[in-house]
């Protein structure tokens, strides 16, 4: 009996680490990489976003941020009536604010794909950005 349950645990143990090694496979096979942003249906490099936006500093109550202007990269991507609008800031993993001009002109772009803004509530902030849709 005692032989039985010394070769059985090893399997179960073996079974247990590669069900965890599959998953982590699976998982990491099915994110989303992406290294651009989309704005009102055009795609930008964070590289091309920092080199034609103006860079703005703002006080979080998490200190001092800085980042490029959402407010100018609206502007520069050619949206009409910015005012009359609502943004959408979309994260990788399915995460999504939305905002209207007001809040929109006080936030920033860092340059590692998170959005702030200093006077709304951190469920505004969005991290890991893929998308800002005009609505």
């Amino acid at each position: 009996m005692i032989m039985g349950k010394e070769k059985i645990l090893p399997i179960i143990a073996m079974t247990v680490l590669l069900i965890g090694i599959f998953s982590t496979i699976y998982v990491h096979a099915n994110q989303i990489e992406k290294n651009s942003i989309k704005i009102n249906g055009q795609e930008f490099t964070l590289d091309q976003l920092f080199s034609i936006g103006v860079m703005r500093v703002i006080e979080t109550d998490e200190g001092e941020k800085t980042g490029v202007a959402l407010d100018d990269l609206i502007t520069m991507v050619g949206v009409g009536c910015t005012q009359c609008q609502e943004y959408t800031i979309k994260a990788k993993d399915g995460y999504q604010q939305t905002v209207n001009w007001e809040i929109l002109q006080t936030g920033i772009l860092t340059d590692y794909g998170r959005v702030y803004f200093p006077d709304a509530a951190h469920t505004f902030w969005v991290r890991n950005v893929i998308e800002i849709e005009v609505k």
